[in-house]
């Protein structure tokens, strides 16, 4: 019989375990613990894929969230229709209820982590300047943006953050927190509202949003610190979806209103392209984490929903002799 080693010129390694590492993609090796032969190919974002993760204890939709997929955080809210007070921090299997906000809001704006998190603006009995950073412990109340706004994007860190556009209809006004206040600064080149954002202050990616009743837009812009420059749009159009990622070259989306989808999309600095689902469409969806360890939470329907999206460095098949 011809063996392995004499059509290949070598032998197949034994491993007890499978490998984890991208530098193992292309080998082929006997697992002595399954005993079965596999082999390993390149993972990567068209391998990526949502798996259920720990549901909220409080259901809600248009809530802010910031941190990572291990260590998130979710504050504000709806219901009530004077918006949520509610924060829960998430430890990467489930969620555990916080102390809440000072200003109870839905549709805040948020940048930050777990443990050194922004929330600004939102919607309550009216919109908010309010603006409140959160040690992981405790809300403070520091100083306010200098327009009221709910359903902006905002992104950055606890210091340096960014807020951009939202209610009133088609607003492209922009502001920048420098950690003690908030500034004006450029315009978008599309007013908008209910959109993400993700990134930092000189490296910012907004994706989506509406302006008007029936405008689900797929504008996509990047922001360096000073100018908005609009880039290729989203395969679809959408608002109120979800958004995470660590620059304007690394960002993805989720989910959204278009109506309501489950798509995923990620952007590479240059186009979108289509993924895996969401197990579950909803809408004003909360989102963090980044491009390939994503968390998405809340929305409408399913309101305790938490899923996890995961980008494997490999795939490990077995051969099989079919």
């Amino acid at each position: 019989m011809t063996t392995y080693k004499g059509v290949k010129g070598f032998t197949v390694q034994k491993l007890s375990s499978d490998p984890t590492t991208s530098g193992s993609a292309g080998q082929i090796y006997y697992n002595s613990t399954s005993n079965s032969f596999k082999y390993a190919t390149p993972g990567g974002l068209s391998v990526g894929t949502w798996s259920s993760g720990g549901a909220m204890n409080t259901s809600r939709r248009a809530a802010g969230a910031s941190g990572t997929q291990g260590a998130g955080l979710a504050f504000g809210g709806f219901p009530p229709a004077s918006g949520s007070n509610a924060t829960e921090e998430y430890n990467g299997s489930s969620w555990t209820s916080g102390n809440n906000l000072g200003t109870a809001r839905r549709k805040p704006g948020d940048a930050g982590t777990q443990t050194a998190a922004l929330a600004f603006g939102g919607a309550g009995s009216s919109r908010t300047t309010a603006t409140e950073k959160y040690d992981g412990t405790n809300w403070t109340e520091v100083n306010e943006l200098n327009t009221a706004r709910g359903g902006a994007a905002g992104f950055g860190t606890q210091t340096l953050a960014v807020i951009a556009g939202g209610n009133p209809p088609s607003n492209n006004a922009t502001e920048e927190w420098d950690g003690t206040n908030w500034t004006t600064g450029n315009t978008m080149n599309t007013g908008r509202t209910e959109f993400p954002g993700a990134g930092t202050l000189t490296s910012g990616i907004v994706m989506g949003g509406i302006s008007g009743p029936g405008s689900n837009l797929a504008i996509t812009e990047l922001y360096d610190g000073t100018s908005w420059t609009e880039v290729a749009d989203l395969n679809t159009g959408r608002y109120a979806s979800g958004g995470s990622g660590t620059s304007s070259s690394s960002a993805l989306t989720f989910g959204g209103a278009s109506p309501v989808i489950n798509n995923t999309e990620a952007w590479n600095g240059t186009s979108w392209t289509e993924l895996n689902n969401l197990a579950t469409a909803r809408q004003d969806i909360g989102g963090t984490g980044t491009q390939t360890l994503a968390l998405a939470f809340g929305g409408q329907p399913s309101g305790t929903a938490t899923e996890e999206w995961n980008v494997p460095d490999l795939v490990i098949k077995t051969i099989t002799t079919s």
